[in-house]
């Protein structure tokens, strides 16, 4: 994932689709090659992403059966849609 420098994307794509229109640049490619610039990167940690599986399964177990509870009236749901 690459962060920008430059926080607000839609100022900034908005700017540079202008100076495609006016003229500035060639295509919206070049403008991004020439002006966007990157602050930082991350990379992935494939070990984290193995532990997240493991828990994101057993939190799935849960929510199931947390759901299963809320529906007999043992728990209460942990959202409710506006107007109900």
């Amino acid at each position: 994932m690459k962060v920008p420098v430059v926080k607000e994307a839609a100022a900034l794509g908005t700017a540079l689709y202008a100076g495609v229109g006016a003229g500035l640049y060639g295509s919206i490619k070049e403008a991004v090659d020439r002006l966007v610039q990157w602050e930082t990167t991350f990379t992935p940690n494939m070990e984290n992403h193995l532990l997240y599986l493991e828990i994101y399964e057993t939190w799935r177990k849960v929510y199931a059966e947390q759901l299963k509870l809320a529906d007999l009236g043992v728990t209460t749901h942990m959202w409710k849609a506006p107007g109900y």
